[in-house]
């Protein structure tokens, strides 16, 4: 079993970052990485509000095979980690229609808030990943209907963390500083 990034602060940080399309792929990759012994405070999750109402919402046209993991993973590190997206109180990034959950929801929050304009990408700019990445996350979020899964690593997990990411069919994967 991996440490999680709590365990070794003197060997330094990374994130690793990975878009998904398919709901189980997002949810397997969250199951993986709590096996290797990450908790819900090393990850954060980005959907739109649109995404999140396909999978979470209890509508009928909602994706109820997909949507079942989340019930049956209630108690487990998927129920935590989209504690943040399930509750009322959601976090919605202003003007964005973005959710948020995570260690990422403080400098997200924070930044979108400051920021008189740049939302997302501002924000995620100032998260550590590179603007242009920020705007291509931002379209795919919207508009496309894919998940962001951003995970914190010690250094020396980055290969083994991105091994998962690839076998959970992660596209966009990327590895920055923390």
């Amino acid at each position: 079993m991996m440490a999680t990034r709590h365990s070794h602060p003197q060997d330094g940080y990374e994130q690793i970052s990975g878009l998904f399309i398919s709901y189980k792929d997002f949810s397997d990759l969250i199951e993986a990485l709590h096996i290797r012994g990450f908790k819900e405070e090393d990850i954060s999750v980005l959907m739109s509000e649109h995404t999140h109402n396909q999978y979470f919402s209890p509508q009928e046209n909602t994706k109820a095979p997909e949507g079942a993991a989340v019930g049956s993973l209630s108690g487990g590190i998927l129920g935590a980690v989209l504690g943040g997206l399930t509750l009322v109180g959601n976090i919605i990034l202003p003007g964005s229609g973005l959710l948020v959950a995570g260690p990422l929801v403080g400098a997200l929050t924070a930044g979108a808030i400051g920021a008189a304009t740049g939302g997302l990408i501002g924000s995620l700019v100032g998260a550590g990943i590179p603007e242009h990445e920020a705007k291509f996350f931002e379209n795919a979020l919207k508009d496309e209907g894919h998940i962001l899964v951003v995970v914190h690593v010690l250094k020396t997990q980055v290969k083994e963390v991105k091994a998962v990411f690839e076998r959970h069919h992660a596209t966009q994967l990327k590895v920055y500083n923390a």
